[in-house]
């Protein structure tokens, strides 16, 4: 009966628990990198969303300027480019245009240089901004 136990092959405690300590040592440093990578995948998202804002909004501006809307054409710019409502499944929200803050006082004269707004996509709202080198910050 002592034959037939001492023949039997398998792995000891401690080589199983230094499997399990390596494996441990891994899942602690890729764990962090993935979800590192799913956050980024994240704000790809928001970023999307944010250029599109952008270019809409420089775009409603010179079209409220082009129809002699001088005083009034950034709030039109601003309110329609929230009533967009093409931004892949996204909703923008708390639309701010800022100009060119020359001493120009014609508003053909003016450029957008940067936005600010709320977009929500997949449930998640972030205040996202947006300048006229397509620079998107969100937070």
């Amino acid at each position: 009966m002592f034959k037939k136990l001492k023949n039997k092959k398998g792995f000891t405690l401690i080589e199983i628990i230094v499997v399990i300590v390596i494996l441990a040592v891994l899942m602690a440093v890729a764990v962090p990198s993935v979800m590192s990578y799913m956050n980024e995948g994240k704000n790809a998202k928001f970023q999307t969303v944010g250029r599109a804002v952008l270019i809409n909004a420089q775009t409603e501006y010179a079209k409220a300027v082009a129809d002699g809307e001088t005083t009034t054409a950034k709030a039109t710019a601003e309110s329609k480019v929230v009533a967009k409502h093409d931004y892949n499944g996204a909703t923008v929200t708390n639309v701010t245009i800022t100009l060119t803050n020359d001493a120009k006082s014609d508003a053909a004269e003016k450029d957008v240089t940067n936005v600010t707004c709320k977009i929500t996509v997949d449930g998640n709202t972030k205040d996202v901004t947006i300048d006229t080198n397509k620079k998107v910050t969100v937070k």
